[in-house]
């Protein structure tokens, strides 16, 4: 028994070292990460307007609003937008107890009504001349204003071939740098910010002579591509 613990032993380094020499060849691969942008002119505008009315009386105060509310769909409507572009996102109804001089409750309350329509135009170099015109007709806030473009998907594909050329690019200059040729590519991957970008600061505010001031900007779409090559 005392012999037979150090022909164990041998054994199994043998064993070992035979495992560790394996006659399959290490596949040598270089991986890299290419980037592309693509800057595009938006191709629709979206907006929230709001409509505000007060009132001691609630059912005046909604009615006062339900009215201009209307007015200002109707001439959304009578500038090209689609029913289905126009959506009402928020209607609210709030109270306020009013105090006398003293601070103390008067027994009156006024009561607020808030009513928020958002829509798609789809000609922005509109935008301007609808705004003034849904502010005159009963809107007295624009939300928001934000500009994109309705298929993203095509700056998005073109900023993702432009990553892969440049990912194709690196790799060629790295594999020429180091002696060797490229060989097929065995991985594929997205990263990287997607979320549109916009340059240029879109204008609104409220009635006065003439179009609302708009400037659209561009919006640039950016995409990364992680590419892993065999090595030949």
């Amino acid at each position: 028994m005392r012999r037979a613990l150090p022909i164990l032993l041998l054994a199994g380094i043998v064993l070992g070292a035979c495992a560790g020499t394996g006659t399959q060849s290490e596949q040598r691969t270089i991986i890299v990460t290419g980037a592309g942008t693509t800057r595009v002119s938006p191709d629709i505008a979206l907006v929230s307007l709001g409509v505000q009315t007060q009132g001691s009386n609630v059912g005046a105060a909604v009615q006062e609003n339900n009215r201009r509310a209307r007015a200002v769909a109707d001439a959304l409507l009578g500038q090209g937008i689609a029913a289905e572009d126009m959506q009402t996102v928020n209607f609210y109804v709030s109270s306020q107890p009013l105090l006398d001089p003293m601070g103390l409750p008067s027994g009156e309350t006024t009561y607020t009504v808030d009513n928020t329509i958002m829509f798609t135009l789809r000609e922005p170099s509109k935008l301007g001349e609808i705004l003034q015109r849904a502010l005159r007709v009963g809107s007295n806030s624009v939300q928001s204003v934000s500009f994109s473009v309705a298929d993203p998907s095509v700056p998005m594909d073109e900023a993702r071939q432009m990553a892969i050329a440049d990912g194709q690019r690196q790799a060629a200059q790295l594999a020429a740098a180091a002696g060797a040729s490229l060989g097929r590519v065995i991985s594929i991957g997205e990263g990287g910010n997607v979320t549109p970008i916009t340059y240029g600061a879109p204008a609104y505010g409220k009635g006065g002579g003439g179009g609302v001031p708009v400037e659209s900007g561009t919006l640039e779409y950016q995409a990364q591509i992680t590419l892993t090559y065999l090595l030949k």
